[in-house]
């Protein structure tokens, strides 16, 4: 069984402490905004082209800010949905990347998992709109939707965009509800 012992959200640990918190684990975060995301971001499961690049452009100037200080190239949307299981499955499962994994929250809300640095097992750090989180490469961790069952994200990276996942092995982790 994994030994999650704590749910870090906005309300288990007041805002300007939080990114402390995360800051011993080795996780970065910051606050952005989180009035400007559109309507249609939290009425829809699913984003034409059209609405992406709209929604990016909302977003442009601090993506672009952040991405010149933090050294990232590219950026894109991703949606997941109770509609995208294959998406579910590929990050609800134990992994790393090769890459940090950088995403701003930009509709829902979801729930990383990820191997504590401080203590043994796994933490949970619940993210909604406006929450801009790195995870570390080679950190191990796992996503799952939170209640709503819908999560939009702008995903940035130093390379090509796009995610890959490397399979991680730990015989204590498993994804509780």
């Amino acid at each position: 069984m994994t030994s999650i012992y704590e749910r870090i959200t906005h309300q288990s640990v007041k805002g300007e402490q939080i990114s402390p918190y995360l800051q011993k684990e080795g996780i970065y975060y910051e606050r952005w905004s989180a009035d400007r995301t559109p309507a249609f971001v939290q009425e829809k499961i699913a984003f034409s082209e059209e609405e992406k690049e709209r929604l990016l452009a909302v977003y442009e100037d601090d993506v672009i800010r952040f991405a010149a200080q933090k050294g990232y190239t590219n950026w894109d949307i991703a949606v997941l949905s109770v509609d995208t299981p294959e998406m579910l499955q590929k990050f609800g499962s134990l992994h790393y990347h090769k890459e940090d994994e950088v995403r701003v929250v930009v509709g829902g809300k979801g729930v990383f998992i990820i191997k504590s640095l401080q203590r043994e097992g796994y933490f949970e750090l619940e993210v909604s709109i406006g929450d801009v989180v790195v995870v570390p490469q080679q950190r191990y961790h796992a996503f799952k939707l939170a209640d709503d069952r819908k999560f939009a994200v702008i995903r940035l990276f130093t390379g090509e965009a796009g995610s890959v996942t490397y399979p991680a092995e730990d015989l204590s982790f498993h994804v509780k509800g």
